[in-house]
This record gives C-alpha cells, structure tokens and sequence, in this order.
C-alpha cells in the first residue's frame, strides 16, 4: 500500500489528482458542515442571516474583480513556462491592486444591499469589505498552484483555510463568544494562515519577479478580461439570489436560505474536483481530444452528483433537522430546486472547461451572460409572490438554461458535436477499477 498512498500524496497523474481532489473536497465540505452547524445552533436564523450578509460582499467582490487574473495566470503558466517568475509575479501585484478597488466599491454599495439589515450589521459589512484584497489574493495562488499541476499543495491549503475557521469558531465557542460578529471574525480572517502557507510555496516555487511587468501584464490582461465575463457573471449568478434575498427578505429566511444553500452546495465537491484538474489537463491538446476528455468527465460528474443527491431529495427535512436543529426544518422547502440547480451548475461548470481549454473565454463569459440575464428577472418576479421557494425556483430554472446554452455552443464554436452525458457501462466500471489500481498498484 506504500505506493499507493505516495502516489495519493503526489497527485502526480490526472486520475490520482482528481482522486486526491475529490477527497479533499470532501474534507472542506465536512469542516464548512461543521462551521455551519456550530453557527446556525449557537445564532439561530437571524444570527445567521446578519453572518451571511455580512461574510457575502468581501467573498463576492473578490471572485467578481479577478479581471480574470487567476484564469489567465493558469493559461499563460502552462503555455510560456519560461516566463514563470514574471507571471506569477504580475499576476500577484495585479490582484492586490484590483483588490483594493473592489474594496472601495464594497463599502459604497453595502449600505444599499443591507437596507434591511441593522445599522450595526451594516457598517460591520464595511469594514470587513476591506480585507477583500487578501481574498483575491488567495484565489490568484490558488490558480498557481493549479498551473503547477501541484495539486497537492492547491488541496491542502483548501482545506487548511476551512479548518482555521473551524478551530477560531470552535474557540469562541467554548468562550462564550460566538456572535454573529465574532463570527465574521472567524469566517474572513480565520484563512489568513492557509494564505501564507501557500505564499510562501508559490516564492519558493515560482520565485515570483516584477521584471517584464507591462510585457506579462499584456498577457495576462489580454486573456484575463475576455475570461473576467465568466468569472464575474458566475460570481454574480451564483450569488445574486443571496444578494436579491438580502435585499427583499427578512435576516431569519435569509438564515434559511444559506442553509439550504450549504446543504444543496455539498454536492459541489464533485465538479470541484473534476473541473480545476480538466482545464489545465486539456490545454495543450487537440480540440476533438479536448472534448472527449472533457465528456468522460462530465458524464463521470453527473452520474456521482445524481447518486450524492438521492438523500437530500427524500430526507431533506429530516437531515435539515438532524444537523442544523429544529429552528431550521423551514429550510426544507427551498432544498429540492436548490439541488436541482446544484447538478445543473456542476455540469455546467464541467463543460465550460472545454471552451476555456481551446482559447474561447469570451464564450463561457456569454453563457455566464444569458444565465445571468435569465436570472435576475425571474428572482425578482419570484422572491415577492413565493418567498424563498422563488428564490430557488428561480435559480433552478437559469442554470438549467445555462447548460442547455453550454450544450449548444459545441457545434457552434468548437465545430462538435456536444459530449454524451449519459455514463456507458464501459466508463461506470473503468472508473473505479482504474482509480482502485492506480492506489494498490506496485
């Protein structure tokens, strides 16, 4: 077994990364379960309304501002290798820079967006817009650790960030200190550690410079920006619904929301697994290859989404109970779409690798686009007339559209037909018996 776990360790070829991934995924998502368990029992609803408008603006303004920068910076790190040190270097001052931006357009905006919140919940959001710069900061060395096909150290700095928040929040805990402030504390500071772990490997391994900084900056730009559509429209369709339930609804459905949302969102350590590992495992090869690698992947997400979600679709309620308490069995009316919309968004997300892989982000940024615009309409329409079942609803029926979209534009742009995404029985038993002989094999 020695081999095998080495070979977990170093994540070197593509079945053990995504294997070593999705184990990590796991891992982050039991750590998120249990901050989100000790939160919502210690806070109730409203305390966890107040955390997660709070905690959403700093995480939001991070991922809509990357200018598609950590994108751009996996791209051009597999492509001109030799300009590594620039690249990495540029790409780390350009995030702080547009960081610092998206700070500022935070605390303009909060005031707006938390209308119905307290005064003091407001200007807490404020003041923690500005630690926005650390955490895009972090997306981009995350990207760096993906470029690197070091997905060792990408998986364990994912899952040390979670882990400090869980340690922090367990501290105030036991102290007596848990509260919906405290708690914002623990959730936008508590990755500070992780950070710098993961700094100080991308100085040893990139040994990042400033020199060629308007040559690197061209290129990244040039991708960053057209791929910025995808980052920033996904960021916004994937939390418009908070930000409009935020907006439109009371701090308690809010609390209910988020939890609903976090029970639907544990299926997402699938794609995440499959999806940052796809992208710079196809980028050098050819189109027709980059699709089919693309579609064992996808359908290999859909058929494990579908199986994971079997106990959220018949014993929604009862989990929410079990593990969130009994204040929040409400939540188990939003759950079913918002599962839906889980498998819907992971695929989605999948498929998109393929476009990001041949040189066309502009095209994923347009389909973020259509989703978008779907989107918006349907929750404002929705949230007022039915409540929190609209807000999932709504989301639920714009991803589907979106993926029905990323379907499409196989023929359109890539001049192929668009992957199957049924598993064939051939695929079903090859995927297991292949990732089980990688792990005992000699």
């Amino acid at each position: 077994m020695k081999p095998g776990i080495q070979r977990f360790l170093s994540a070197k070829s593509g079945t053990m990364a995504i294997i070593q991934t999705a184990f990590a995924n796991l891992a982050v998502q039991v750590v998120n379960l249990l901050c989100g368990i000790l939160t919502a029992r210690s806070l109730g609803p409203d305390g966890r309304g107040l955390l997660a408008g709070i905690i959403m603006w700093p995480q939001f303004l991070a991922y809509g501002m990357t200018i598609g920068i950590p994108i751009a910076s996996v791209y051009w790190l597999k492509r001109r290798p030799d300009l590594a040190a620039e690249l990495a270097g540029t790409g780390l001052l350009l995030s702080v820079c547009f960081g610092l931006l998206a700070a500022l357009v935070g605390v303009a905006v909060i005031p707006y967006s938390l209308r119905t919140y307290p005064a003091p919940a407001i200007h807490l959001a404020q003041l923690w817009a500005l630690v926005t710069p650390l955490e895009l900061l972090a997306v981009t060395l995350i990207g760096q650790a993906q470029a690197a096909d070091s997905f060792s150290s990408y998986n364990f700095f994912r899952f040390l960030s979670p882990f400090s928040v869980l340690v922090i929040l367990a501290i105030e805990k036991a102290l007596g200190r848990l509260t919906y402030s405290t708690a914002a504390f623990a959730y936008l500071l508590g990755g500070v550690p992780a950070m710098l772990w993961i700094a100080h490997w991308a100085w040893r391994f990139f040994r990042p410079t400033l020199h060629s900084t308007v040559a690197t900056s061209r290129l990244l730009l040039s991708y960053g920006i057209r791929a910025w559509g995808a980052d920033l429209l996904g960021t916004v369709a994937t939390q418009v619904d908070r930000i409009l339930v935020v907006g439109l609804l009371a701090p308690e459905f809010m609390g209910l929301y988020v939890i609903a949302q976090s029970a639907a969102g544990a299926l997402a350590f699938i794609p995440s697994a499959v999806a940052p590992i796809t992208m710079p495992r196809s980028t050098n090869l050819d189109t027709d290859d980059i699709v089919t690698l693309t579609g064992r992947a996808a359908r290999a997400t859909l058929c494990l989404m579908l199986f994971a979600s079997l106990p959220l679709f018949f014993f929604g309620d009862f989990l929410l109970s079990l593990v969130y308490g009994s204040r929040f069995t409400g939540a188990a009316d939003v759950l079913p779409f918002l599962v839906v919309e889980a498998i819907a968004g992971g695929l989605t997300s999948v498929l998109a690798q393929a476009f990001l892989a041949t040189g066309f982000p502009g095209t994923v940024s347009l389909l973020q686009g259509c989703g978008l615009v779907t989107s918006i309409p349907l929750l404002y329409w929705m949230i007022p007339r039915y409540g929190l079942r609209g807000a999932g609803c709504a989301l639920m029926l714009s991803t589907l559209c979106r993926l029905m979209l990323v379907l499409l534009n196989f023929p359109y742009k890539l001049n192929s037909r668009p992957p199957g995404l049924i598993m064939r029985r051939t695929e079903f038993t090859g995927l297991f018996t292949s990732a089980w002989q990688r792990i005992t094999a000699e």
